[in-house]
């Protein structure tokens, strides 16, 4: 499964545009007086200027899989504080094979960098903006996580890739995944209880399609194509 594009809210239209324009180097692709298009690697990252709520969401991008620490250090170059648990700021995630490090934008947007080990997807050039492969996770906290599951299965033939089935539930594979967790589940690593707010995700999975899924918060669109 691929994400294409995400598009997602933001109260702090400015600040978040210079933030991803400016010191994370992503090319914008298009741009008007509310809403902004940017290139991430592969994929597009949408934000949508909309000052009725603060919301905040959790999205990973995919780096090559040798530069989890020229990562860190790139990040720590821009001015950005990684987060921190229990004075660790990279996590390996044996189960998924994986090493991530997390930061906040200017939205309090859990962003979080990942190298998939399993991916063999590494670079001998010096980490920069362009070793954004893709959009990898798009969180998306729902009240009932077994009825979401179903309707992702039924709708786009997704499975569930890692997780309990009850509480997380990453779907899809290592190349693109929607994370769905419950609405009483704290995120990692920074333990603050999510919010549902509107968010679009644009896949290319195994079936075509398009859903609402929660209370209409979150819409999920799917070409069809395996990927």
């Amino acid at each position: 499964m691929n994400i294409r594009e995400v598009i997602l809210h933001s109260s702090n239209y400015e600040a978040t545009k210079h933030f991803y324009c400016e010191t994370l180097q992503l090319p914008i692709l298009e741009e008007n007086a509310d809403s902004l298009v940017l290139q991430a690697g592969e994929s597009k990252l949408t934000f949508v200027a909309d000052d009725r709520e603060q919301a905040f969401y959790h999205i990973a991008f995919t780096i090559p899989d040798n530069k989890a620490n020229e990562a860190l250090a790139w990040v720590r170059s821009k001015g950005i504080e990684p987060i921190a648990k229990e004075e660790a700021v990279q996590f390996p995630f044996p189960n998924w094979n994986a090493t991530a490090l997390y930061f906040y934008d200017p939205d309090g947007n859990l962003v979080e960098f990942i190298a998939h080990h399993s991916l063999s997807n590494g670079t001998g050039e010096p980490f920069s903006s362009k070793d954004i492969i893709r959009i990898s996770e798009i969180g998306l906290p729902v009240e009932d996580l077994p009825a979401a599951l179903q309707q992702l299965n039924e709708s786009f033939s997704l499975e569930m890739w890692s997780g309990d089935g009850r509480q997380f539930a990453a779907v899809g594979n290592v190349e693109g995944l929607l994370i769905v967790i419950d609405i009483k589940r704290p995120w990692f690593p920074d333990e603050r209880m999510p919010g549902m707010f509107p968010t679009t995700v644009k896949l290319q999975a195994e079936r075509a399609g398009s859903i609402e899924l929660g209370p209409k918060r979150y819409r999920i669109e799917s070409i069809s194509g395996q990927a």
